[in-house]
């Protein structure tokens, strides 16, 4: 009779070959899954093992996070909170191997995960099967590639049963490369434990993988290993950027802030940028300015009245790219005015000219309505039909109030006279529309791309001047 002492449990284990039909059904308490082979029991206290759990060593070298063992433990680490599973994203409910570096896995994804080191795919490619033929599109979109968490949608995978997903190019991927941005070590297939941004497109990926030298604290996410050798954008460029790998500092000229690695240049108008910035919109309208701003890759000293942003009050340097109103003289750092997806939309260049001219016409910050009806009640004008900028439709004047309506521009109750829409279900206090024609006022709007006449408010804070 073959005994186990495991430290997980107060006696010892007595192995079972799991032959016996008469066996009753059990669950290990390791992994937590229905026990089918052989496995080690203590039957008084209604303890068992799976046998491969039984014999998991105590700690693991795992090839994906190599700073640290990973020590075995019987439960959750932690005091507080879920522990969740790096590998497959589920709460660890069981046995869970951890580091301090609060990487954690259930104790069958550490094996798992072995199989995907060692390039041994027969337990994975038996499983193949076709998400799209058994779920809708949608679904399939939310589903992340454990490896490079993007979404299966379009891409050949593969679906073992163990409650994970891999593109098939994922499961290719090699696990040591040698990169031109990083020319000093190899950069290693790895858990991003110290959560680096990537030194591409800065973007943190806290799961899945990524190239990685630990010794430098240089990460690549798996997508911007081969990041595209030319990037054309009209809407933002007229000429092509052109990818340069190379550890070389400089100062991005379209945010002005400080690049390594790897830059995109254009060699026709001299400039060089981040990847992330190529695609930045030339024009918008912030809650920063009264005038729609363009960007600029430098303003000269006659084009603004001060160098300090008025987000962090640091001072914009006027040879790199920012955002200006040259009408104002305005200027504004390019990463604070887009800092907050709430605080500005994007326009095209029809509808940057068009707001401009309409603003400086009627020489006031902000046309938000032109009078197209007035009546004389008293000593006092009424504007009983308007164009307002958020609808298609002239606005006419009502008072009579015979259901209950939300305003569409600050979404309050109308209570008293309000602007309606005779042609569609639109409506808008009178008092909203009011102080818009003598005030200042700041709106959020939608990300939606609207054209200028079809503008929704998200919400209104009206300050009167």
């Amino acid at each position: 009779m073959e005994v186990l002492p495991h430290f997980s449990h107060v006696h010892p284990l007595v192995f079972n070959d799991g032959r016996s039909h008469e066996s009753e059904e059990v669950y290990c308490c390791a992994c937590g899954e229905l026990v089918s082979g052989p496995r080690f029991s203590c039957v008084d206290c209604g303890f068992h093992l799976d046998k491969n759990c039984a014999e998991a060593p105590v700690e693991m070298n795992h090839p994906f996070h190599r700073q640290h063992n990973l020590k075995l433990m019987k439960s959750s680490p932690y005091v507080e909170g879920n522990t969740i599973c790096n590998f497959c994203n589920n709460r660890c409910e069981k046995f869970v191997y951890h580091c301090s570096c609060n990487l954690d896995f259930h104790i069958k994804c550490a094996f798992l995960s072995y199989k995907f080191i060692v390039k041994d795919s027969r337990e994975l490619v038996l499983q193949d099967k076709s998400i799209s033929s058994e779920c809708h599109s949608q679904e399939l979109n939310r589903v992340l590639c454990f490896a490079c968490q993007k979404s299966l949608l379009g891409s050949d995978y593969i679906s073992p049963d163990s409650g994970f997903y891999l593109h098939k190019k994922c499961s290719d991927l090699p696990l040591e490369i040698s990169h031109l941005s990083h020319r000093h070590h190899s950069l290693l297939l790895q858990f991003n434990s110290d959560h680096l941004p990537c030194k591409i497109c800065f973007e943190i990926q806290h799961r899945g993988l990524v190239y990685c030298c630990s010794i430098c604290k240089f990460v690549l996410r798996i997508e911007c290993v081969s990041p595209p050798p030319i990037i054309e954008d009209p809407s933002t460029h007229e000429h092509p950027f052109t990818r340069c790998l190379r550890e070389l500092s400089f100062n991005c000229d379209v945010c002005g802030t400080l690049g390594n690695y790897v830059s995109y240049n254009c060699s026709t108008c001299s400039l060089m940028v981040h990847k992330k910035c190529i695609s930045l919109p030339r024009f918008i309208k912030s809650l920063w300015h009264d005038h729609p701003i363009s960007h600029k890759y430098f303003v000269v000293d006659n084009e603004c009245t001060t160098h300090d942003c008025p987000v962090c009050h640091e001072e914009v340097n006027m040879a790199c790219g920012s955002y200006n109103c040259s009408k104002c003289k305005f200027i504004i750092h390019v990463n604070c005015a887009l800092e907050d997806a709430r605080c500005y939309y994007k326009i095209s260049k029809d509808d940057f000219d068009k707001l401009l001219n309409a603003m400086l016409e009627v020489g006031t910050m902000n046309p938000s309505f032109f009078v197209r009806n007035m009546i004389k009640v008293g000593e006092k004008m009424i504007n009983v039909e308007i164009e307002h900028f958020s609808h298609q439709h002239n606005l006419v004047l009502s008072d009579e109030v015979k259901e209950q309506r939300y305003c569409d521009g600050c979404s309050q109750l109308i209570l008293t006279s309000f602007y309606c829409c005779l042609e569609c279900d639109f409506f808008s206090t009178n008092l909203v529309l009011s102080y818009l024609g003598r005030s200042k006022f700041w709106v959020v709007f939608t990300k939606i791309p609207l054209s200028l006449l079809q503008i929704a408010f998200l919400y209104a804070h009206i300050v009167v001047s």
